[in-house]
C-alpha cells in the first residue's frame, strides 16, 4: 500500500520537529558517554563507606562533562557558521585528551573520560548539522506556504474586482 504524500504544511512541521529533536539530541550526545562510564565505573568512582561519596574519577567525569556542555553552549552563541566552531572544539578536545594520556596514573582516568566525551562531542556535531538542515527545510516550506496564501488572496480579490466592475 502506497503512502499518501505529505502536504507542504506537514513537511514543514516534520522538518521543524526534526530540527528540535536533533538540537536537543546534541546535548544528550555529549552527556551519554559520561553516563555510560559512570555506570561501568560505579564502584570505583562512587563508593559508599560512610555514606555516598564521589571518588576522583567521578569528580573528574562530572567536571569534564560540565566543561563540555559549557563549551558547546558558548560556541552556539558565538558563531553562526556551518560548523558552529565544533571542528576547533573537537580537535582541541582530543589534543588535550592525548596530552593527558601521556601523564601519570591519575591522569589516565581523565584521558579516558575525555576520549569518551570526545565521541559524544562528535555525535553532537553531526546532530547540529542535521538540525540546521531541517531548520532550513522547514523555513523554506514556511516561506513558500506564506507566498502561496498571499497569491490565493490576491487572485480572490482580483476576481471580486473583475466581477463588480469597480471603477477607480
Amino acid at each position: 500500500m502506497e503512502k499518501k504524500p505529505l502536504t507542504a504544511t506537514q513537511k514543514k512541521n516534520k522538518y521543524r520537529a526534526l530540527q528540535y529533536v536533533t538540537f536537543g539530541s546534541e546535548f544528550l550526545s555529549i552527556i551519554t558517554p559520561f553516563i555510560a562510564m559512570g555506570i561501568v565505573n560505579h564502584e570505583e568512582w562512587f563508593y559508599q563507606e560512610d555514606g555516598w561519596k564521589i571518588g576522583l574519577g567521578g569528580s573528574l567525569a562530572l567536571a569534564l562533562m560540565g566543561i563540555a556542555v559549557f563549551l558547546v553552549s558558548k560556541k552556539k552563541e558565538e558563531n553562526n557558521k556551518v560548523t558552529n566552531g565544533y571542528i576547533s572544539l573537537i580537535v582541541g578536545w582530543f589534543a588535550v585528551a592525548f596530552i593527558f594520556m601521556l601523564l601519570a596514573d591519575i591522569m589516565s582516568q581523565m584521558s579516558m573520560i575525555m576520549l569518551f566525551g570526545g565521541i559524544g562531542l562528535c555525535g553532537a556535531f553531526g546532530l547540529d548539522i542535521a538540525s540546521k538542515d531541517f531548520k532550513a527545510k522547514a523555513d523554506a516550506y514556511k516561506d513558500v506556504i506564506k507566498k502561496a496564501k498571499q497569491n490565493v488572496i490576491q487572485q480572490e480579490v482580483e476576481k471580486d474586482l473583475q466581477n463588480k466592475d469597480v471603477k477607480f
